[in-house]
């Protein structure tokens, strides 16, 4: 009698165990999956109006993208300009993607761990044409490693990255995929339009240099032969010069720089299936310098020492012979 006890009572913790379970499954587990499962954020991307991102305070001063008649602008303090090309594009895409994989931790005592202070975090908010916030995200620091690679190719390995985010107003630290850190990385001039020289090689019939005293010649293409001066040019050389300007970015910009003279080096590139391209080059007051400008991004100015984009764009004559 006492055994068929004991074993209906085994029976009965073990039928109120299996009902704990079943009750966990059906609602508590489904409810953590879908405060996992969904994206970090939903915004309507025809709304943004503003993008501010304040960066980490070793990276620089906040800057912001600016909406005016559907065409974006990135300002800080008194500079505005381009953003470089496909910059809100890529934002908005990466944004939208994040899904958080887990909850890595929860509470403020955390939040510098995973650099998600507003001194160590990238912060981005999105705001409407009201100024209203419609997203507001901090992007921490990130871990990675290692995993191999089933379809093999070089090396074997591939390197998987966990990025580290929560919302500004909420205390919930997620863990998310990717390399969000680089991707919103940087201050405010690597988010600007560098683009300098922009053009097929194939299209180039023509180049006009213009230089200081008695050295300017012209580049030029007649009847599928190209002529430096007078003389037949030489191809592999003129073929090197072509591929080396074709896609061409300036370095470092030279804000609020306005010129107090003629440009002493210039160029002008022609072609078929192009407008004209001019680059205008000024030499700088101080140090061995050179200041220079492109039609194609008219507004910008670049700084370049003798060795870099000026050397690359200004060859003499005896160059192409």
């Amino acid at each position: 009698m006492s055994k068929r006890f004991d074993n209906k009572k085994l029976f009965v913790i073990l039928a109120g165990l299996l009902a704990v379970m079943l009750l966990t499954f059906i609602f508590k587990i489904p409810k953590e999956r879908s405060t996992l499962m969904g994206n970090l954020v939903e915004i309507d991307t025809a709304k943004v109006a503003r993008i501010m991102v304040i960066p980490k305070i070793a990276t620089g001063k906040p800057f912001e993208f600016i909406r005016e008649n559907n065409l974006w602008r990135v300002s800080q303090e008194n500079i505005t300009s381009t953003p470089r090309e496909g910059a809100i594009e890529n934002i908005f895409t990466e944004v939208l993607a994040i899904k958080p994989q887990s909850l890595a931790a929860v509470g403020e005592p955390k939040f510098k761990e995973y650099e998600l202070t507003d001194s160590l975090a990238t912060r981005l908010k999105f705001l409407n044409s009201r100024d209203k916030i419609m997203a507001d995200i901090m992007i921490g620091s990130f871990t990675y490693k290692q995993v191999q690679n089933p379809y093999g190719g070089y090396g074997g390995n591939n390197i998987e990255g966990t990025s580290f985010v929560r919302l500004y107003d909420k205390d919930d630290i997620y863990a998310v995929s990717g390399f969000l850190a680089f991707s919103f990385g940087g201050g405010f001039d690597d988010w600007r339009d560098r683009t300098f020289l922009k053009c097929k090689k194939e299209d180039i019939t023509k180049i006009t240099f213009t230089y200081p005293a008695d050295s300017s010649f012209v580049l030029e293409k007649i009847d599928s032969v190209w002529y430096a001066g007078s003389q037949t040019a030489d191809s592999l050389k003129t073929s090197d010069y072509l591929n080396s300007v074709g896609m061409l970015e300036g370095a470092d910009f030279r804000d609020g720089y306005k010129p107090s003279g003629s440009p002493e080096y210039q160029m002008v590139i022609e072609g078929n299936n192009l407008l004209n391209i001019a680059v205008k080059c000024f030499k700088a007051e101080e140090g061995d310098e050179f200041i220079l400008t492109s039609s194609l991004n008219p507004e910008v100015y670049f700084t370049s020492k003798r060795d870099g984009i000026f050397d690359r764009l200004f060859k003499p004559l005896g160059n192409f012979r």
